[in-house]
């Protein structure tokens, strides 16, 4: 039986493989990768490789402090055993407003579709429609949430290995009415790098925002019918998912598409379909791209409720948060998510609606000072015990921790990054200090992590 105000073990290994397969292939791979490719020109596979390889060593990392204690705030939990309380209370409110943003700029872009099939619909009421359908399949049960996002996953993960088969068989020269360019578009229009380094480096907290959603396998399965086993699993897929999904359909994108070619790579996948002959490309790709959305949303809205619901069991939020109905759903921290949500999309609105972009690169910046505390989290792990070692360490923690470094500090020096870079500082420092100033009222942190108990 179920005790009070305690989630339930729902969700079944096919949701969670699901989940983690298709938890990252949202707006940054279909929206953001063409962007990038505009930016950095053929260097952006660079982007993809690094993102990827980081991404990939972190949530090792990730994984193995999993297996050994999982929970519904899991990286967020790590970071209080090995770091202290403060680094886990950071960490936890952290991944809770990055959350938010993604949440928000998914929404956005599915009032953009449904203003496209619907004219007389308003972009902005599309988006709140969307928050209030997709908090839905959260209300009911973990179950529901889990079986809606193992058919949203199986739809978008179907359509980009579509659009892959499409790809190769533009650069193979069966598509009769379009020539393959061969390699020739990696270097004919200025070079391989044509705008230097610094872009690339930018593109780094792109790809990193595109593939945020990786460590929602790991909160997922806090849910599941075996925790240890099925987190593990899940996030052992992460190469498979990097190099497929990512490296591999950006570097099609890429041999198919001149950089230069900024209309093509305004949406870069239905690109690819009209250059093949498909006239109905467009909007199917729509329909893919909408399910795609809704997806990311719908996982962004279980890992944020859930991280918020382990910051209140350990008292790091108000206790009300904490509470959930009979079928295990954190009711409140759903509220309290879309009630933000609903807040950042009235800004977006007053600003002109031109804060897409600066959402999705401070988004990228906050997850990568998450995955800095995972890092550290592991080493001290690491250092602390006498269990068998994870793959790379202590090197792959070295590499993923300065290369991190190096690509958030490089958004201080690029014009076009400093804002954002400003403003993930800002915010860090702020929860920081948030937690010294709180810690000293006697009802803050009442509950502690299991190392603690």
């Amino acid at each position: 039986m179920k005790h009070a105000n305690a989630l339930v073990h729902g969700l079944k290994q096919r949701h969670v493989t699901m989940i983690a397969l298709g938890g990252v292939i949202g707006a940054g791979l279909f929206v953001g990768s063409g962007a990038l490719i505009a930016t950095a020109g053929p260097a952006a596979i660079l982007s993809y490789l690094i993102g990827g390889a980081i991404v990939i060593l972190v949530m090792f990392m990730l994984g193995e402090m999993a297996a050994k204690n999982i929970d519904s705030g899991s990286f967020s939990t790590f970071a209080s055993q090995y770091l202290g309380e403060w680094a886990g209370y950071s960490v936890g409110w952290l991944y809770w407003f990055k959350s938010m943003i993604t949440i928000t700029i998914e929404a956005i872009l599915l009032g953009a579709i449904l203003h496209d099939f619907l004219p007389g619909l308003p972009v902005w009421a599309g988006a709140l429609l969307m928050l209030l359908f997709v908090i839905s399949s959260n209300l009911y049960s973990v179950r529901s949430f889990g079986e809606a996002e193992y058919w949203l996953s199986f739809a978008k993960i179907t359509s980009i290995l579509i659009c892959m088969v499409v790809g190769v068989s533009i650069l193979l020269n069966l598509q009769s009415g379009f020539p393959s360019p061969g390699w020739t578009n990696l270097t004919a229009h200025g070079g391989f790098m044509p705008n230097g380094i610094l872009p690339v480096l930018a593109g780094v907290t792109v790809v990193i925002f595109s593939l945020g959603g990786s460590e929602i396998a790991a909160v997922a399965a806090g849910e599941s019918e075996n925790p240890r086993e099925n987190v593990v699993k899940a996030i052992r897929s992460v190469l498979f998912r990097v190099m497929v999904f990512y490296v591999g359909s950006v570097s099609i994108v890429i041999l198919c598409l001149p950089w230069t070619d900024t209309a093509s790579l305004k949406s870069p996948y239905v690109s690819l379909f009209s250059l093949a002959g498909y006239t109905w490309a467009a909007t199917a790709m729509k329909v893919v791209l909408f399910v795609s959305f809704m997806s990311v949303m719908n996982s962004f809205l279980f890992s944020n409720s859930r991280m918020l619901y382990s910051l209140s069991q350990r008292g790091y939020a108000p206790a009300l948060f904490g509470h959930t109905t009979a079928r295990g759903v954190p009711l409140n921290a759903l509220a309290l998510s879309f009630a933000v949500c609903v807040i950042i999309l009235a800004v977006h609105y007053a600003s002109g609606g031109d804060l897409f972009l600066t959402l999705a690169k401070s988004s990228g910046a906050f997850i990568m000072t998450v995955w800095i505390f995972i890092i550290l989290a592991h080493a001290r792990m690491r250092y602390t015990a006498a269990a068998r070692k994870t793959w790379l360490y202590p090197v792959g923690n070295v590499i993923a921790l300065f290369t991190l470094a190096a690509v958030l500090l490089s958004q201080a020096f690029n014009a076009d990054t400093r804002f954002q870079f400003v403003f993930m500082c800002v915010v860090t420092l702020a929860i920081i200090a948030s937690y010294f100033t709180l810690r000293k009222r006697p009802e803050f942190g009442v509950l502690r992590v299991q190392a603690e108990r």
